[in-house]
């Protein structure tokens, strides 16, 4: 069991959870941290042993050791399971289910969700060009205690009562992960955003460049969740990042839309995403309009 999982390519697990790698030297993959947020890659993935280091947290390893800390869980049965879920592996998802129920710490206790109020919450996003009274207005707090340490972090909620949660330190998601959808009235609207994740989405209000309903994928592997959603609207306007996993989620949509779906992406080009183009250009752009 354990030989297989270990036959997963790394560099696969990663695209399928929504990460491609930023550059390649030889047999070296090089990503933008899946743990954290940050600008300039310092993750690599070595093919030829199939193993990772993240050099802004100082740790490393195997696939498991990565989906540990992705999911912030020390359940082997659990991660397994997380793992096959994206990767799927002869007799791996059997063999995880015929795991005897073991005393763990689960991913995340003592969950609570209260009002964005930490200073040190609101700073990291200002931080990130987000102004307290659209943060305060569209993400909460949320207090949990995982691996018996006690953490803070900004939440977003998605539709199935998962959150998306960010401080500067850590970024993931308390389960179950799903698309976050924004509506701007009761009644349909004909037009409808589209965004990577949430940051995106505060960063495009904070701009001020949209003023129709938005849907927030979580993570791009979401595109299909979003898709039934998006039909009934007459134009789609596509915030994605400008790499792979985006280029990829845009394809999927158009595929499966046609041409009412429409790549905004172009708008921030030389930038990865929308809040990389908010946070280092001139945000009076006259170009960035609807």
């Amino acid at each position: 069991m354990f030989k297989e999982i270990k036959t997963i390519p790394l560099a696969t697990f990663m695209s399928r959870l929504g990460h491609e790698p930023v550059r390649r030297c030889g047999d070296k993959l090089w990503y933008k941290s899946p743990l954290r947020q940050e600008y300039t890659p310092s993750f690599k993935v070595e093919i030829t042993l199939n193993c990772w280091y993240d050099f802004g947290v100082g740790r490393g390893g195997n696939i498991i050791d990565l989906a540990a800390e992705m999911y912030q869980s020390t359940d082997l049965r659990y991660l397994m399971r997380c793992i096959a879920d994206r990767c799927p592996v002869p007799s791996v998802q059997t063999v995880a289910s015929s795991f005897a129920p073991r005393h763990s710490t689960p991913s995340f206790e003592n969950i609570r969700v209260v009002p964005l109020e930490s200073h040190a919450l609101v700073a990291y996003l200002q931080e990130r060009g987000i102004p307290p009274e659209i943060s305060k207005a569209h993400c909460q707090q949320i207090h949990y205690c995982c691996r018996g340490k006690r953490y803070y972090a900004v939440a977003f909620a998605n539709e199935s009562g998962g959150q998306e949660i960010r401080n500067r330190y850590f970024k993931g998601c308390i389960s179950p992960k799903d698309i976050s959808i924004r509506r701007i009235r009761d009644g349909p609207s004909a037009e409808c955003a589209v965004f990577e994740g949430f940051i995106d989405y505060m960063s495009a209000l904070t701009l001020g460049i949209i003023g129709a309903d938005a849907i927030i994928l979580n993570s791009v592997s979401n595109v299909n969740k979003a898709i039934p959603h998006l039909r009934d609207y007459i134009a789609i306007r596509c915030y994605l990042d400008n790499d792979v996993a985006g280029n990829t989620a845009l394809a999927q949509l158009t595929e499966q839309l046609g041409i009412k779906v429409i790549d905004r992406s172009t708008l921030y080009s030389g930038c990865n995403d929308l809040n990389e183009y908010l946070t280092t250009k001139n945000t009076n752009n006259p170009n960035l309009q609807l």
